[in-house]
């Protein structure tokens, strides 16, 4: 039976005769070259990863990127959970956590201040950002707040309200959360 001059036969012929094909190495001699094999790549991987130069990897700290922040209530200091940032380090890196993040999930981590109305809090971030705040009340609804030397004021309503603090420096920019409950 020929399909395009190809003989099935001898295909068969073919198969049946490499299956039952003599062995021509001992066991022993496969063994050697196995070992061999294997004893020649373990000191390949050894030498080559013994060489290696060490790579300088740039990993994020508080002089390359601003990931603490603070603020100030009644001569109290409190720290700010860091949201999402984004940085480039002097030496080329470029460093972001943008996950994409809850405010009220990140604000869960800090602890609730509970404030009277219009209350003055002063911000502290290093090396002077420039800075945007916003308020976001319980509907959910933002609103830009007014900076003045670093200082904002709380609400004059009461209720529960988040404040993200962004942060803006010639190598990038962060954004801070903190909430309140003003009375």
């Amino acid at each position: 039976m020929t399909f395009n001059g190809f003989s099935y036969g001898y295909f068969w012929y073919y198969v049946f005769m490499m299956k039952n094909k003599p062995r021509r190495r001992s066991s022993l001699k496969r063994r050697v070259s196995i070992n061999k094999v294997a004893i020649t790549s373990l000191l390949f991987f050894l030498l080559v990863g013994c060489n290696q130069e060490k790579v300088n990897v740039s990993t994020p700290n508080d002089e390359q990127v601003p990931v603490s922040g603070s603020i100030v209530v009644n001569d109290k200091e409190y720290e700010m959970r860091a949201g999402e940032y984004e940085w480039n380090g002097d030496d080329g890196a470029h460093i972001t956590k943008t996950d994409s993040y809850s405010p009220k999930e990140v604000a869960k981590e800090f602890d609730d201040l509970t404030l009277e109305k219009d209350t003055k809090v002063k911000i502290l971030l290093k090396n002077n950002p420039k800075l945007t705040v916003y308020q976001l009340n319980q509907n959910n609804q933002k609103e830009k707040i007014t900076i003045k030397n670093n200082r904002i004021e709380v609400s004059s309503n009461s209720g529960y309200y988040l404040y993200e603090v962004s942060g803006k420096w010639p190598h990038g920019k962060a954004t801070y959360l903190f909430d309140v409950n003003v009375k």
